[in-house]
């Protein structure tokens, strides 16, 4: 059930990473067409797009951790085969989870620190808290894939690479 609601909240990721996708590049090349040709600019486009490109990083971190493609550092797991790779996998996995839940923590705090400066974005005119709630949004979400990992990897209920790559 863990993996099914997972699967839901990745399609709305996946959604908001193609329509941010899809606004940046419409916005950049717009940028570069009114600057060129017309000698004027919309303002709020280029900070719209640093704030996307944070958006778009932070939630395809979220995407990838729900198939275990993250960035992954980790020399003791390919040398171990069996029920205790499993273990391993279990244990680095509830590890990546308790830091991410202590990330989370961190930006709520800096989130609620925000929203009592009450400073104001410079040009789209809104506070700038409500440009980084997606920081522990999505650091939440990472921590709730890895939790799912972990389960998967202890009940052994996680598909292995050739199980995932279909046959003909």
């Amino acid at each position: 059930m863990l993996r099914k609601i997972s699967d839901v909240i990745e399609k709305i990721e996946t959604f908001i990473i193609t329509i941010l996708v899809i606004c940046m590049i419409a916005f950049s090349f717009l940028q570069v067409v009114l600057r060129n040709f017309f000698s004027i600019s919309v303002f709020w486009f280029d900070d719209f797009s640093r704030h996307a490109v944070l958006w778009v990083g932070f939630l395809g971190a979220s995407v990838v951790t729900a198939h275990a493609k993250h960035i992954n550092i980790d020399i003791l797991s390919r040398m171990i085969r069996g029920k205790a790779k499993n273990f391993i996998n279990a244990i680095k996995y509830l590890i990546s989870a308790i830091i991410c839940i202590i990330l989370t923590y961190a930006a709520t705090k800096f989130i609620i620190f925000e929203m009592q400066g009450g400073e104001k974005s410079i040009t789209l005119k809104v506070p700038v808290w409500y440009l980084e709630i997606f920081f522990p949004i999505t650091l939440a979400l990472m921590a709730f894939r890895f939790i799912i990992l972990s389960i998967e990897e202890i009940t052994g209920r996680r598909k292995t690479k050739e199980e995932e790559i279909p046959t003909i």
